[in-house]
């Protein structure tokens, strides 16, 4: 019984399951790291809104903040947080009374304060009075109680065990990556900075939330600046040592950025001078992302393969990020109001949140480019395989065809002795009208075996020898005009690799006439100047699926995963001599043809 054919789906389906299990799983990781309650933000006036919130960074003096608090409704008690990154010390009044007071005693920034509130404090006014030098940041004030306190905890430690979990699975798949490269010969170093960022990062959120306490100050600070550094600067790194042509014009802008960020950004815990240019430092990585912009879109033009992926990706995801602001600003607001955040950083000269994700999104880039590039990698080595399986086809096909030609000629040798033994007996008992009449019928089936040899190159002929006996066999009609030296400056397996793969689409194109239907087969094979010419025509029965990129038909056939790589190995020979496969598919007929330019000796 014939086996039972597997069941497929198409692709656009399985595409679409996986999708449907990744936005699955994002949303119940999102759950995880998203708090059910926050802290409410707490809209304040400064100076009795003389001026704004944004305005008051260059202001210095004496300063007052007011906000009215709001309902809350909660089994806690509410308290007043104020997140003050500053030294400037201050009185806190609800309404007229004093319930506390900001001070820095060891003369440092205050970090998140926290006065408790009473339940009927609604309605009632908030007023921060304190004293600010010039470019320190305005305290920020929010409405919370306890357990939103226990819950944001609980979703911060969430979250940063995600993004370490994350980050070392992505930095072991590019380590996998890069020692499954070397299996294949292909020593991809640049896949070892991928696993680095990944690696740094996962030391970052890491550190985050277990480290802080446990390390002196400077140490914790300079291990998260210096894994901070590496995202900013590494995959920048990793895109120029894949760059051809301008190469040379990236490096500098990938270089020195990456050295001034290090050094000052790196060690700011350990130079106090550099913690007041730190915040700003990162703005030099501006240089980068658009030196970065024009030579991708340079490598792009010269058909860099690599940067040809990064670029489509890049552009893929700002569409993404844009239809995903639009969603939101219909909706929510909250991914658009983030996004307006992160521009107002950018003006403000604080480029740390927006490199930040920037960085992160170049390094998916890149991650994903690698895993393509492998996977072009595997597809072009399993196309190759596909090749070297056709040819051993082949080689059996022409030892089953020498094997019949050695068991015709011991045929032939056994019916030579018996006629040479007939003619003696005939000759000895001088029977000469018997020996005539022999003798002709002898001759006459001579002239009665068919012609075999078509051409005097042996590959051609042997080859053209086995498709026309096959397409005798399934009712193929077969003309043919064939002409060739017994030699040509083209490898044996370079010709059989064209005419076999061009043949044998010629036959599988045939087997689709319905019956009664002619079938039929032109072959042209002859040396113009300095060109082989190879031409094969015939019937066409079905649609024709033409890539105008790759210049081929897709094959029509039920695997594409054993099938459509003739065409392709019969273009690499065709562009390997200077040539092209040209195909032509007018009605009801389908042609291919190159001309192959003969090596100079």
């Amino acid at each position: 019984m014939p086996g039972k054919q597997k069941e497929t789906i198409p692709g656009w389906l399985a595409a679409a399951a996986f999708m449907v299990c990744i936005i699955a799983l994002m949303a119940i990781l999102t759950s995880e790291v998203t708090p059910r309650r926050t802290h409410l933000w707490l809209k304040t006036s400064v100076n009795g809104n003389v001026m704004t919130f944004y305005e008051s960074d260059a202001y210095e003096g004496t300063l007052t903040l007011t906000a009215m608090l709001p309902e809350w409704d909660s089994q806690w008690y509410p308290m007043l947080m104020i997140n003050h990154t500053g030294t400037g010390e201050g009185d806190v009044f609800l309404d007229k009374d004093r319930i506390g007071r900001l001070e820095a005693w060891d003369g440092t920034a205050l970090g998140s304060i926290f006065f408790m509130l009473p339940r009927d404090c609604a309605g009632k006014t908030v007023t921060l009075e304190m004293s600010k030098t010039a470019g320190e940041t305005l305290p920020v004030l929010y409405l919370t109680d306890s357990g939103i306190m226990k819950e944001n905890v609980r979703a911060n430690t969430a979250k940063s065990a995600l993004q370490a979990a994350a980050f070392c699975v992505v930095s072991l798949l590019a380590l996998g990556l890069f020692f499954y490269g070397l299996t294949e010969g292909n020593c991809a170093w640049p896949v070892l900075l991928l696993s680095l960022i990944a690696l740094s990062q996962m030391f970052y959120f890491h550190a985050e939330s277990r480290l802080g306490g446990i390390l002196s100050p400077k140490i914790y600070g300079l291990g998260l600046s210096l894994s901070r550094a590496a995202l900013f600067a590494l995959p920048p790194f990793f895109l120029l040592s894949y760059m051809k042509k301008y190469r040379k014009l990236f490096l500098p802008f990938a270089v020195l950025p990456a050295l001034i960020y290090f050094v000052v950004a790196g060690f700011q815990t350990m130079v106090p001078a550099f913690s007041m240019i730190a915040s700003r430092i990162g703005e030099v990585f501006y240089f980068t992302v658009a030196a970065l912009l024009v030579c991708s879109i340079l490598e792009y033009r010269d058909k860099n393969q690599v940067f040809q992926l990064f670029l489509r990706g890049l552009i893929l995801s700002a569409a993404a990020v844009g239809a995903a602001c639009l969603f939101s600003r219909l909706c929510s607001g909250e991914l658009f109001s983030y996004v307006q955040f992160l521009m107002e950083q950018i003006i403000a000269h604080r480029p740390d949140y927006p490199l930040y994700w920037w960085s992160t999104l170049l390094f998916l880039l890149c991650f994903l480019v690698s895993v393509l590039s492998q996977l072009r990698s595997m597809t072009a080595r399993k196309a190759q395989i596909q090749a070297l399986s056709a040819r051993e086809s082949m080689a059996q096909e022409q030892l089953a065809v020498v094997w019949e030609s050695d068991e015709a000629l011991r045929r032939m040798r056994h019916e030579t002795v018996n006629h040479y033994t007939v003619l003696q007996k005939l000759c000895q008992a001088e029977e000469w009208d018997s020996l005539e009449n022999y003798l002709e019928g002898l001759l006459a089936d001579v002239e009665a075996i068919p012609v075999t040899t078509y051409v005097a190159h042996p590959v051609i002929n042997t080859v053209l020898t086995i498709f026309l006996a096959r397409a005798e066999k399934l009712g193929v009609k077969a003309e043919y005009e064939v002409s060739a030296p017994e030699t040509l400056p083209f490898p044996d397996t370079e010709l059989c690799t064209v005419l076999t793969n061009l043949l044998q689409n010629a036959l599988d194109a045939n087997a689709l006439a319905s019956e009664g239907v002619e079938k039929w087969l032109r072959i042209s094979i002859h040396v113009r100047k300095a060109h082989l010419y190879i031409g094969i025509e015939n019937p066409r029965f079905g649609p024709v699926k033409y890539d105008e990129e790759t210049g081929l038909c897709r094959t029509t056939k039920e695997d594409p995963t054993v099938h459509g790589y003739g065409l392709k190995a019969v273009q690499a020979v065709a562009h390997k001599y200077q040539s092209e496969l040209l195909l032509e598919f007018p009605d009801g007929l389908f042609s291919a043809s190159t001309a192959l330019q003969m090596p100079e000796k």
